[in-house]
């Protein structure tokens, strides 16, 4: 059985970039797939512009998963240097997947940022600016 084709999840919305610079910078890194849950079509597809987080315990340690703020793997923690939000929509159904993190240097759109239940106002949008400083989080 051959990969979905992951630009089948790839929507006009939603887009985590107010608008592109050209100076944006990203990251590969691995999304555990065992850290997404199933959808009603039992399928494990992760939004562009989720949060994501790096697992530093267990099995799937130094990979990454969407923020949880009740995970104990990790992915409970806004650390620089330790989390994302995907450019674009991407299908983990059939196992992990390497996934481009935006991290620095970017413009982002908060109407259009997902983070399984973290909320980007307030206290937390403060924390996750000192993670993330070289970016702009605009309305």
């Amino acid at each position: 059985m051959t990969w979905p084709n992951w630009n089948k999840n790839t929507q006009d919305r939603p887009r985590p970039l107010k608008y592109e610079t050209g100076n944006e910078v990203a990251r590969s890194h691995v999304l555990a797939s065992s850290t997404v849950s199933l959808n009603d079509n039992t399928q494990r597809i992760v939004a562009g512009g989720t949060l994501l987080c790096k697992i530093t315990s267990g099995d799937q340690a130094d990979k990454y998963g969407p923020y949880d703020g009740t995970a104990s793997d990790g992915r409970q923690s806004i650390t620089e240097d330790a989390l994302g939000f995907t450019r674009r929509g991407i299908d983990v159904t059939l196992g992990d997947r390497p996934v481009e993190l935006l991290y620095a240097m970017c413009v982002f759109d908060k109407s259009e940022l997902t983070g399984g239940g973290y909320n980007f106002h307030s206290t937390p949008l403060v924390n996750l600016k000192a993670a993330l400083p070289s970016n702009v989080f605009d309305d």
